[in-house]
């Protein structure tokens, strides 16, 4: 079986993980940098082939009622043209609270909430915020075919 790849979708990066459903595992992979440079679907075609990807999980950015406002139907566009370029199932997941998760983790949880946040300097946050969602979304279905 093959593996899952996780997408934290951003304008600037797209952070990535995969893992293995049966050993529900996720490794947070490097980024992609987005740009006029940078061919995005055929550096994530790449990905996809190294990783044997069989299936996507795309983070959905959800208000806190679990809403989705204009950033949720940019990324659900993006899952559109992804399934067009690559036909194999696409799952979008719950986001919320993985790149604050991320970012505690890389800073240990030192400091206010708001300059956690603006640490972000490179990709790596949206990776580990990719290699979460990857992580819950595993445990989920977990949960889901074990019960409570």
């Amino acid at each position: 079986m093959g593996r899952y790849l996780a997408i934290d979708y951003g304008r600037k990066r797209i952070g990535i993980a995969w893992g293995d459903p049966a050993l529900a595992v996720a490794v947070a992979r490097p980024p992609i940098i987005c740009g006029a440079a940078v061919d995005f679907w055929a550096e994530l075609g790449a990905v996809v082939r190294e990783g044997e990807i069989v299936a996507f999980v795309v983070g959905l950015p959800l208000d806190r009622e679990g809403g989705e406002g204009d950033w949720a139907r940019e990324v659900r566009a993006f899952g559109k043209r992804l399934r067009e370029h690559f036909p194999l199932p696409l799952y979008f997941f719950d986001e919320r609270l993985t790149s604050y998760q991320a970012a505690l983790d890389r800073t240990g949880g030192r400091g206010p909430l708001g300059q956690i946040l603006r640490r972000r300097r490179s990709g790596r946050d949206d990776s580990r915020s990719a290699a979460l969602l990857l992580q819950d979304f595993f445990e989920e279905r977990r949960m889901a075919k074990d019960g409570p």
